[in-house]
């Protein structure tokens, strides 16, 4: 299987290496995802400037209107963890893009964007195959 790599243009901030979405109000325009959201892929880990300290606080992958780097389907990438992750666990968006497991109970659809292929804790970067899908639980 090869990888897929985008290039989109954001319509808001996007932080490096969370999900992202499409933006259906625009074409080729995607947003950082949201709290359990269909995703497109992860936004590509570098900033759009330079960190300059004392002067430029670079902190976006991209801003509104610019070009962002798209890592989509079956592409290796590092994505932020939002929790504990265990290596295999199915990962969605949460409310900032950040990686979270999917529930494994209730009758919610859960939108998975990635699997992971290596564990971590809330703020450190993993390494993931991105992976889109549905499940819902009750049903599995």
């Amino acid at each position: 299987m090869g990888y897929t790599e985008l290039t989109l243009v954001a319509r808001g901030n996007i932080v490096p290496s969370r999900f992202v979405r499409l933006d259906g109000s625009s074409e080729c325009g995607c947003v950082q995802a949201g709290d359990n959201t269909d995703t497109i892929g992860v936004a590509q880990a570098g900033t759009n400037r330079p960190q300059v300290t004392g002067w430029v606080e670079a902190q976006y992958a991209a801003q509104a209107g610019q070009q962002v780097q798209v890592a989509g389907l079956g592409s290796v990438c590092l994505v932020e963890a939002g929790a504990a992750i265990t290596p295999g666990q199915y990962l969605k968006s949460d409310s900032v893009g950040r990686a979270v497991p999917i529930a494994t109970s209730g009758t919610t659809i859960q939108n998975y964007g990635a699997i992971a292929l290596q564990g971590g804790s809330a703020g450190q970067m993993i390494r993931v195959q991105v992976l889109i899908g549905k499940v819902r639980p009750a049903l599995t």
